[in-house]
């Protein structure tokens, strides 16, 4: 018995110390696995590190040049976002600053714009923003419209007060109810910390799945998949074969995480609420079930080129399927379905709780089971993969060898015929 248990324990070691050896002995598994994710996370880290910008340049051009369009124009220039770089004359001069990237965005108030107010006509503000950068975008259309709202608004209740409402009365009148919104977690709204948590899982399933791939395509392109792991052949070898395998990944992963979680946050100042403890524990399924998803998918991947192809075309459908860009409410049954069996579904969901919102462990149970389920459909599969390459390669060892034989036999007749026939 405990002879049994050391040799099961020594496949498993055995398994895991070669599977190192290939991942570090082939430099485009190594840099695509290794090096990739830590690059992606400093990489978007500092992109978004400037979370939120403030006086982006703009180009204003008033083309009704009234005390109406020159106050809009100063909120515009005191708001904390934008900065009214220049007054332009035209659209054609205000294109010119944007060519030569001296602002950001333009702003054009058409004339008539201050007769349309009074006589009560929708008047237009029109903005060109640059959209090459989401940052930009976002939070000069947002203050745009927010100063126009807000100048309309009032435009409104001064009409209200002219036909003798009490001040109070237009303002309830124009806003029945105030809106205080605080946002408890995300607290300047800043994109970055939005979607970097969700960046780090997604990158680390990603480049594990482009990483294994392209080590096992390889192992099949040569042929010697079964001959390299050809010590497991044994009872109930598939499943330490899997095991083992297994473990290097999973060390190599939670590491990346780490080091993500701690250098990469910390350089760029991301918050990062939770427990760094449990947030690793609550790693170790999502990782497992990625890299027995891994195992698996060798099955219809035969070479290099599809692995990379495929896993690249579904690494944005799988951002959308995690439910943080595209509410799950939203999914038709059957994409709900299967978004289930992609670990970052369950997997981004507890990793954001935990690492922005500040939940337990505890808090996540659910998810934390729903994660182990998962991975251990994958391990069966997984195990299942193994074998039957395993069993393949035996039955073609054994086809070969009978041929052999078929052949010896069959020249050994020839010779006798030949002795007979007097040759």
């Amino acid at each position: 018995m405990i002879t049994k248990l050391i040799e099961d324990i020594a496949t498993i070691v055995k398994a895991a110390i070669l599977e190192t050896k290939l991942i570090f002995r082939d430099f485009a598994v190594y840099s695509i696995y290794v090096l990739a994710v830590m690059a992606v996370s400093l990489l978007y880290s500092y992109v978004y590190t400037n979370e939120i910008f403030v006086n982006l340049p703009i180009a204003v051009v008033d083309n009704d040049q009234t005390s109406m369009t020159r106050q809009i124009t100063r909120m515009l220039d005191a708001s904390q976002e934008l900065d009214v770089y220049t007054h332009a004359n035209s659209l054609e001069e205000a294109r010119g600053y944007f060519d030569k990237e001296q602002v950001r965005g333009i702003v054009v108030i058409e004339k008539g714009f201050t007769r349309d107010v009074q006589n009560g006509n929708v008047a237009t503000v029109v903005g060109y923003i640059d959209a090459a950068n989401i940052l930009y975008y976002k939070e000069s259309f947002a203050t745009i419209s927010t100063v126009v709202q807000t100048y309309g608004g009032g435009v409104e209740v001064n009409k209200i007060m002219s036909s003798g409402v009490p001040e109070n009365q237009a303002m309830a009148t124009r806003r029945p109810f105030d809106v205080n919104a605080i946002p408890l977690f995300n607290i300047d709204d800043g994109y970055g910390t939005f979607v970097l948590p969700v960046v780090f899982i997604i990158a680390i399933q990603t480049l594990q799945l482009t990483g294994m791939g392209i080590l096992n395509g390889t192992l099949r392109e040569k042929g010697i998949f079964a001959s390299t792991f050809s010590f497991a052949k044994r009872r109930f070898g598939s499943i330490y074969l899997t095991l083992g395998r297994s473990i290097p990944y999973l060390f190599l992963s939670l590491g990346l995480l780490l080091f993500e979680l701690t250098v990469v946050t910390h350089i760029n100042r991301f918050p990062q609420r939770g427990d760094l403890w449990e947030i690793m524990v609550y790693a170790v399924p999502i990782i497992l079930a990625i890299t027995f998803l891994g195992m698996v998918l060798i099955n219809g991947l035969r070479r290099r080129e599809d692995v990379i192809m495929t896993v690249t075309i579904f690494s944005i459908p799988t951002l959308a399927l995690c439910g943080l860009s595209w509410p799950t409410t939203s999914f038709p049954a059957w994409l709900a379905i299967l978004a289930k069996f992609v670990p970052t579904t369950f997997g981004v969901q507890g990793f954001v709780a935990m690492s922005q919102f500040g939940a337990s462990l505890v808090e996540v149970k659910d998810l934390y089971l729903q994660i182990w389920a998962l991975a251990i459909f994958y391990f069966i599969l997984a195990v299942w993969t193994h074998r039957r390459f395993l069993r393949d390669n035996d039955l073609r060892d054994t086809a070969a060898r009978e041929a052999e034989l078929k052949s010896m036999q069959i020249t050994k007749e020839d010779q006798e015929q030949a002795s007979k026939d007097g040759y």
